[in-house]
């Protein structure tokens, strides 16, 4: 049977550990929001210029009747 020291210590020890993973988890998720923050003006102006590209081409080449 384990002592009430030892049951503290493991108890300790895996809070710890369990701490030290949560605070890593939550520096890598700020680190995907910011990564995919910056993604997010490229994709709007990819997103107008696609807007703008259609546009052209309907005039260049009429939409084929289906």
């Amino acid at each position: 049977m384990a002592t009430p020291q030892e049951l503290y210590d493991e108890t300790k020890t895996r809070l710890d550990l369990n701490m030290a993973k949560a605070q890593m988890l939550e520096r890598e998720i700020q680190e995907k929001v910011a990564e995919k923050n910056q993604l997010m003006q490229p994709i709007i102006e990819d997103q107008g210029a696609l807007k703008q590209l259609e546009k052209l081409c309907d005039v260049v080449q009429p939409v084929e009747s289906k």
